[in-house]
């Protein structure tokens, strides 16, 4: 066997590389890391036996010190009886090198599942006594979701229990029973392949264990700082003075900074950071409440005092906000604030005027605040104000979900908050106004009729806080009135006479609308889908349209609301770009069947924009211009029947004769019932809705059966066949002059085939 020298730093093998030798130490020292934990390799260990259920490194190995090591080659199993045959004393301290290494892998095991368990109780009774205590010194509660998710941490390990003590129990055997027992080199080999098996099994639960620590460490500290942490140190500050809330705070604060201090899993940067910062805090308000002789925040003074604290927090001029103060005192006087009384409209005006100027102060000032109040992220998020306006439990409610409440980025979701943070940081373009116009357009109308000059039109089209104000002074007020659904009463201060359904049930989250749009798509699978130009000159492709898909951003509105607004099909102009979509916060209706109306009302905007001036010209056959026709000459139609004309010209009364409102109502019951073979709409309607917004093919399937399907479906599948066979021929000419497989081509012929 060949000897190998690794210099001291240097990397022996990496984790992922295939296994290609075992290396036996025969000098010096090497580490292997795994997940953070370094596990020493020294003279009789073999580097690579680990991976031999795999055939894969699991560690990186370095050398620690200057390595010399025997080199042996590994392919396949049977490769070691050699080894095993006519080395005896290197197969003696292989075996034992490995039961010590599997012996040291089960007590890491051991050791995190330990620290599993301790971390599940730990966050898990904290938080229980965390609710008791905010109750025992009437603070209001915040609620942490992670908290309350966190899943009991059973049946995570499926390694075997007696695994240590038989290991052990070899390891620890007199070295002359050792030699005897593995003297025979089929016991020998046998042993090693179950113990690398076994180190599989280990390793694979450790990964498990490691994985939940990161979920677990994050319930008590992160970077968001809303955690178990920030939640028990408020209500140590929040009780500050009250008899006995120092001890009982601390009572259970303690054994969490104490295991925090100690997990290998907490980032100690960040532990130290908020410690100093709490600490600090906790110093000038037990300060206060000796001065005052009370509680610094006792009981649910924060939120009685909310509209205070929200003005003084803008920095408006004192007059501006004793107005509005007294504005929505009188407005909470109300008795029916949905009036149509000129005297209620013009407060809700008046409300409505200063609350959007109090909106971007705020804004601005919270994009350089990293420790945002409680009640400054409710105004953001929720519109809300004033307790009494908004009633007190429903004002309690959005306090403790205020820290918590978040978006999805990952899946286009946004709280309105952050979205405008998207727009200033430039990750998002601004939305377009209400004349459809985007920021470029606006700012270059600006210069055109001379308020700015060119080169503040470069500045302007380049400035964040620009792009940000363009989105809040001409978006911002206009869908946040379109969301709530009743224009004409609308007033964009929270209040408790717009809550029509329980508020915790009726908060949109970013999963409710994933699942909603996983649903439309699973009967209209390509109702996010557009057709852009693919061109490969090296596979000889010069013209071929394939589809791709984008789903939306959706952004979430600060209002109690029953619509939503497709705001525009894409980005700027160009196609290849997320559609836009605003909901509101708190919906008070079914969340599928509005994301159904918008999902229409995307098809056929996205087809008038591929279409251009040509979106109803039958000469060029398209969703639109055929719908557009079907609507146009209905009356003059010899194979609709007089009882299906009359349900159309209905329809139309209906949609107050906007033929997008129709289609609109007959996509819904094209997805609803159509696609559970519940006919629903005539034969002509159907053709269209089967031609552009086809079902699945499961859904195809079940439909086949049903004689009133029969046609439209011969015509899909024969369509639906050409196409195929048409890529296929594409396919496989791109593959002939192309050593690279046609990606786009081959995702293409996946779409066709769905």
């Amino acid at each position: 066997m060949p000897l190998l020298d690794f210099p001291q730093g240097s990397v022996i093998c990496s984790a992922g590389m295939p296994l290609e030798r075992l290396l036996i130490i025969t000098k010096g020292k090497a580490q292997g890391a795994f997940g953070g934990k370094e596990f020493a390799f020294e003279q009789g260990d073999a580097i690579g036996i680990s991976a031999i259920s795999t055939g894969v490194y699991a560690h990186t190995y370095t050398a620690v010190t200057d390595v010399t090591a025997f080199s042996y080659p590994y392919e396949k199993p049977d490769d070691l009886l050699p080894l095993l045959k006519d080395n005896a004393e290197i197969a003696n301290r292989l075996l034992s090198s490995l039961c010590h290494k599997i012996v040291g892998f089960l007590q890491y095991r051991k050791e995190l599942e330990e620290q599993v368990v301790r971390a599940y109780g730990l966050a898990t009774e904290t938080y229980a006594e965390y609710s008791r205590m905010c109750a025992r010194f009437a603070v209001a509660a915040k609620i942490l979701p992670e908290a309350e998710e966190l899943a009991e941490p059973a049946a995570l390990d499926l390694s075997e229990v007696c695994l240590h003590e038989y290991y052990t129990g070899i390891r620890d055997l007199d070295v002359a029973v050792q030699k005897a027992l593995f003297g025979n080199p089929g016991i020998a080999l046998g042993f090693i392949h179950k113990g690398a098996a076994d180190i599989a099994q280990i390793l694979n639960a450790c990964e498990i264990y490691q994985d939940y620590m990161k979920n677990a460490v994050k319930v008590l500290l992160n970077d968001d700082e809303h955690d178990l942490f920030s939640l028990v140190s408020d209500l140590h500050l929040n009780s500050a003075g009250i008899k006995a809330a120092d001890a009982a705070t601390k009572a259970f604060l303690d054994p969490m900074m104490e295991f925090m201090a100690a997990s290998p899993f907490i980032d100690k940067g960040i532990l130290h950071a908020r410690l100093s910062t709490y600490r600090d805090n906790l110093s000038s308000g037990q300060s206060s409440a000796r001065a005052t002789g009370k509680g610094a925040a006792a009981g649910n003074q924060n939120l009685a005092d909310s509209l205070h604290v929200i003005l003084e927090y803008s920095g408006l001029p004192e007059d501006v906000c004793n107005k509005f103060s007294r504005c929505v005192h009188d407005f909470t006087k109300v008795p029916d604030r949905g009036s149509s009384d000129d005297a209620v409209y013009a407060l809700r005006r008046e409300l409505a005027a200063t609350f959007y100027d109090i909106y971007r102060q705020v804004f601005v000032k919270s994009l350089e605040d990293n420790n945002l109040p409680t009640i400054i992220k409710m105004f953001l998020n929720f519109g809300y104000m004033d307790a009494a306006l908004a009633g007190q439990e429903n004002a309690e409610f959005l306090y403790s979900i205020a820290d918590s409440l978040k978006g999805n980025a990952d899946i286009g979701v946004y709280t309105l908050r952050e979205w405008l943070a998207a727009v200033y940081t430039g990750k998002k373009d601004p939305s377009r106004n209400d004349f459809d116009e985007d920021y470029p357009t606006f700012v270059r109308e600006m210069r055109v009729s001379g308020r700015i000059d060119t080169k503040e039109e470069e500045r302007m089209l380049n400035d964040g806080m620009g792009k940000l104000m363009f989105e809040m002074e001409h978006v911002m007020p206009v869908v946040n009135k379109i969301t709530f659904g009743r224009m004409a009463t609308f007033c964009p201060v929270f209040a408790d006479t717009n809550v029509q359904k329980h508020l915790p049930s009726s908060i949109v989250k970013p999963e409710a609308i994933k699942q909603a749009l996983d649903e439309i798509r699973t009967v209209d699978f390509s109702a996010y889908s557009r057709s852009v130009l693919y061109y490969n000159e090296d596979a000889g492709i010069q013209k071929e349209f394939v589809h791709v898909e984008y789903l939306p951003d959706f952004i979430l509105m600060p209002n109690l609301g029953t619509r939503g607004a497709m705001w525009q099909e894409i980005e700027g102009r160009k196609r290849t770009t997320p559609s836009r979509m605003f909901l509101p916060l708190f919906l008070m209706n079914d969340i599928k069947a509005l994301l159904m109306r918008l999902t229409a009302e995307f098809r056929w905007e996205m087809c008038k924009r591929e279409q251009g001036a040509r979106w109803n010209d039958m000469s060029d056959p398209s969703l639109t211009s055929e719908f557009f026709d079907y609507l146009q000459f209905y009356r003059s139609n010899r194979e609709l029947s007089a009882e299906v004309k009359t349900t159309v010209k209905a329809e139309l009364l209906r949609a107050k004769n906007v033929y997008k409102a129709v289609f609109v109502l007959n996509y819904a019951d094209w997805l609803m019932y159509e696609s559970k073979g519940s006919p629903r709409l005539n034969k002509f309607v159907r053709k269209i809705m089967m031609t552009y917004c086809p079902f699945t093919a499961e859904v195809r399937d079940k439909l086949t059966l049903n004689p009133q399907y029969a046609e439209v479906l011969k015509y899909f599948e024969l369509k639906r066949s050409q196409r195929e066979k048409r890529l296929a021929n594409v396919i496989a000419k791109a593959m002939n002059l192309s050593k690279d497989k046609p990606v786009e081509l081959l995702a293409e012929m996946e779409f066709v085939k769905k």
